[in-house]
C-alpha cells in the first residue's frame, strides 16, 4: 500500500464523514427542493455540451458538474446513473490523460511530458473533496493524488491553474486558495505534506468568499475564521464572491458549503435560512443563476453561468437538513 492510502482508521473514518453528505426532505425546506430540480435540467445540458463538444476537463464545467450531481443522486433527485457514471469517470480519467500540443515542424500532435490534472491541480483537489471521492479505488485515488501532492513548489505553493490568475482578485489571495484547496485534500486524506504553503498573512484581509470558505473548512473549530465567514453575509441573506459587492450564486454557496461541512450550520440556523432563501428567490426561470465573471465583474458568460448555478446547487443540497427526501 503506498504512502498516499496508507492512513490511519481514524484519517479514513474523517474522510467517509467528510464525503457522506445529508439528503434533501421535501418538509420544511423553504422551496429548496423545486429549485434544484430546476436547475438540474440546465446544469445537466450545460455540462454534457461542454464534455461533448469542448472536450475539457475544466473545474467549472466537469468537476462541479459531477460534484452537483452526486448530491442530488444522493438526495433522490431524478438523476440517470448510467449516464452520470460514464460523466464522473470521464471526468476523474480525463486528469490523467497526456497534454499533447502540435509540433511546430511537423505540424503533428505530441505529448508534452505533463498530465491535464497538472494543468488542473484545483480541479484534481475539487473532485477528490466531492463526494465522488467514495467511487474511486486506492490505486485510482493514489493517481489523482500523485498529481497533486508532486505539483507542490519547492516553495510550498501550488501554481495557480487556467483561468485564475485572470481572477479579479490580489493575486496572492488567488495563490492562497489555490493552496488551500490542496491543503484541505492532505487534511482529509491524512497526508502530511513536506512543506508547508502560505494560505495567509497578518494584516493581509482577503476578499473572496472562496478564501473564507476553504479558511474555515481547514480551521472548523477556530471561531476567528467562523466569525469572518458570517461577518459577510450582506442584508438580503446572499453573500458576494468578493467583498463589497451584491449578493451572488458563488459567495451564497461557499458560504453555505463551509457552514454545512464544518458543522457550523447547525449552531447558525438562520445564517443557513436567509442563504437558501436568497438563492430560492433569485434563481432564473430557466433554472440557472446569473452570475458576474471572476474575470470581469461586469459581465456574466456561459461560463460563469453554469459554474455559479453549480456552486448554488452544491450548496443548497450540503446545507440540507438530513432527512430522506419524501416520495412524490
Amino acid at each position: 500500500m503506498s504512502a498516499f492510502t496508507s492512513r490511519s482508521t481514524a484519517a479514513i473514518f474523517a474522510v467517509v464523514s467528510f464525503l457522506s453528505l445529508p439528503s434533501l426532505s421535501n418538509a420544511e425546506d423553504g422551496g429548496v427542493r423545486q429549485t434544484v430540480e430546476k436547475a438540474l435540467p440546465y446544469l445537466e445540458a450545460e455540462g454534457a455540451w461542454w464534455i461533448e463538444q469542448k472536450k475539457c476537463v475544466s473545474c467549472h464545467h466537469t468537476t462541479f458538474l459531477v460534484w452537483a450531481k452526486e448530491l442530488a443522486l444522493d438526495a433522490g433527485f431524478d438523476v440517470d446513473a448510467g449516464t452520470f457514471a460514464a460523466q464522473r469517470e470521464w471526468t476523474w480519467r480525463e486528469f490523467l490523460q497526456p497534454v499533447e500540443q502540435k509540433d511546430k515542424e511537423t505540424g503533428e500532435m505530441k505529448p508534452t511530458g505533463q498530465l491535464k490534472g497538472e494543468l488542473n491541480v484545483e480541479g484534481v483537489n475539487q473532485f477528490l473533496l466531492s463526494p465522488a471521492r467514495r467511487h474511486l479505488t486506492d490505486a485510482e485515488a493514489e493517481s489523482l493524488l500523485e498529481i497533486v501532492f508532486k505539483s507542490q513548489g519547492e516553495d510550498g505553493n501550488w501554481k495557480p491553474n487556467g483561468q485564475l490568475p485572470r481572477q479579479q482578485r490580489p493575486e496572492r489571495e488567488t495563490q492562497w486558495a489555490s493552496n488551500q484547496w490542496a491543503e484541505l485534500v492532505s487534511l482529509r486524506e491524512g497526508h502530511e505534506l513536506e512543506k508547508k504553503p502560505e494560505t495567509w498573512a497578518d494584516g493581509v484581509p482577503a476578499k473572496t468568499a472562496e478564501w473564507h470558505m476553504l479558511n474555515l473548512l481547514i480551521r472548523p473549530h477556530n471561531p476567528h475564521a467562523l466569525r469572518h465567514l458570517l461577518e459577510r453575509q450582506n442584508g438580503d441573506g446572499g453573500f458576494s464572491w468578493k467583498d463589497g459587492e451584491p449578493s451572488d450564486p458563488t459567495g451564497t454557496g461557499q458560504a453555505l458549503i463551509a457552514l454545512a461541512r464544518s458543522g457550523a450550520a447547525a449552531d447558525h440556523p438562520e445564517a443557513v435560512r436567509r442563504a437558501r432563501q436568497w438563492l430560492v428567490e433569485a434563481q432564473a426561470e430557466d433554472g440557472h443563476w446569473e452570475t458576474m465573471s471572476t474575470k470581469n465583474r461586469e459581465e456574466s458568460t456561459r461560463v460563469s453561468d453554469f459554474w455559479g448555478t453549480a456552486w448554488a446547487v452544491i450548496g443548497l443540497l450540503e446545507s440540507s437538513n438530513g432527512r430522506e427526501p419524501s416520495p412524490e
